[in-house]
Formats: structure tokens, C-alpha cells, sequence
């Protein structure tokens, strides 16, 4: 098979043809995909009073219903600013697999191709009220064990993986780091896991065709 040359599209960027899906996407979508089974019987209390399956979404939060514009983040959270109550019930508790940095060494190295990964959990720090029969916001800010425990089961599920090789494609690398964010936004906690991951990078051609 001849190797594709790069080809310029239309963003202004240097890709592959662009029917080519790029390898980290390729990643980010099978641990949603992983995340996704692994959460689909696990529910955690929400703002609607009730029990609710942990939702995993690739890279952000959805926009607040009915927004026009892309809301500014929130540096100290991952709820977007517009979020209404009605948004917090859909989407919370959550997990986020958010791709980040991809670094490319020379052909030779031990770690030619690395994609780092980082897995944010928010959950919505509810206590069940026997005289209302629904959860409410709790007071004593222990919603950090949720996180910690959601924390826990990727934790122990990437590293049962075969060999530490998800889908026989993208190796996870050690170390691996995880914790709560420095600041919470009551009644959601928020926490993360780092991971970083080899990838496949296309082989430089002996012979060039121009």
C-alpha cells in the first residue's frame, strides 16, 4: 500500500485526506466507548431527586439547552456558565475523556508517539431525605467519595486491561495520576485521572513521489 502523502485542507491545517480519521480520535472514541459500559448500571444521585446512570461525553460538556453562543468556561469548573438546573439534571454525574497533548519524537525512540489523556468526573453531591423521598444537596461535603470511587473503578479497569493495551492498538503508560481538583464547587465535586498513551504515527517513506 502506498503511503498517503500529506495533503492541504480546507481549516488551513496539515492532515492526512481527510477521509482519514485522525489515531487520537480514534482513541478518545474507544474510551468512550469503554467508560460508557463500564458506568452503564452505575448510578449516583442528581439534582432531580433521583438516581441517575453516570453519562460519559467525548472531550466537553453539551452546550446549556438553548444556547446560541459557546458559553465561556469557568476556570474554576467544568460546568459551563448558562447551566441551568435542568442542564446540571441531565448531564450530572458525569465523566469526561478529554484528549489533550500528542508528542512525536524521532523514528527510533522507545516512545516514537505519546497521547495524553485526561478523565474528568463531576458528580452532584446528593444525600437522600426520607421525609421528601427524593435526594437533596447535602450539607456535610462528602461528595468527593463518589468521585474518588469513580476514580477507582477506571483506575482498576485500565489497569486489567491485557498487557495494558486497549483495543489492541494504544498502550497506557505509566505513571498514571489521579486526584480531586484544588478547588470544588459545592454541591459538585470534580476530580481527575492523567493518563498517557502510545499511539501508531505513519512511517516516513524511503522513496518520496513528487
Amino acid at each position: 500500500m502506498r503511503y498517503k502523502p500529506y495533503m492541504r485542507v480546507a481549516t488551513g491545517l496539515w492532515a492526512l485526506d481527510k477521509g482519514v480519521k485522525m489515531i487520537e480520535l480514534n482513541l478518545l472514541d474507544a474510551l468512550v466507548t469503554r467508560f460508557t459500559n463500564l458506568f452503564k448500571d452505575y448510578e449516583l444521585p442528581s439534582k432531580s431527586g433521583l438516581l441517575q446512570t453516570v453519562k460519559v461525553f467525548p472531550q466537553y460538556l453539551p452546550q446549556p439547552s438553548g444556547a446560541t453562543v459557546k458559553p465561556k468556561s469557568d476556570k474554576q469548573s467544568i460546568v459551563p456558565q448558562g447551566y441551568t438546573a435542568t442542564d446540571i439534571e441531565s448531564n450530572f454525574p458525569c465523566v469526561i475523556v478529554k484528549l489533550g497533548e500528542v508528542t512525536d519524537k524521532e523514528e527510533g525512540s522507545l516512545d516514537q508517539a505519546r497521547a495524553a489523556v485526561q478523565i474528568i468526573v463531576g458528580i452532584y453531591d446528593g444525600v437522600y431525605d426520607k421525609e421528601k423521598e427524593s435526594y437533596v444537596e447535602s450539607k456535610d461535603c462528602q461528595g468527593y467519595r463518589d468521585v474518588y470511587n469513580i476514580l477507582e473503578k477506571v483506575r482498576q479497569d485500565l489497569l486489567t486491561m491485557p498487557a495494558r493495551i486497549l483495543e489492541g492498538r494504544y498502550r497506557l503508560d505509566m505513571p498514571m495520576t489521579s486526584g480531586l481538583t484544588q478547588e470544588q464547587d459545592w454541591p459538585y465535586f470534580l476530580g481527575y485521572m492523567n493518563t498517557v498513551w502510545e499511539i501508531a504515527r505513519p512511517l516516513m517513506p524511503n522513496n518520496y513521489d513528487y
